[in-house]
């Protein structure tokens, strides 16, 4: 099952690739998806797994991002 994440702020499409690829680089991360034009990323990854995942996906946004924030929205209903 996949969550969803609102971002703190609007981000550019160049800065959107980058998270992309450096977020599905990492070896737990099975699917990540921008939607709701880039207002939201969804990222699908084992249970246990989120805190990790999550802990550097959050990095990436606050690097790549420029200080971009992430705030849990919701689960993915399948």
């Amino acid at each position: 099952m996949g969550r969803y994440y609102r971002l703190s702020k609007k981000i550019t499409e160049e800065m959107a690739e980058e998270i992309l690829k450096e977020t599905l680089e990492i070896d737990d991360v099975e699917k990540a998806e921008f939607v709701e034009d880039n207002s939201k990323i969804l990222v699908t990854t084992e249970k246990e797994k989120y805190p990790d995942v999550m802990t550097r996906i959050v990095n990436i946004f606050s690097r790549v991002g420029k200080g971009c924030e992430l705030s849990f929205a919701g689960f993915e209903h399948p």
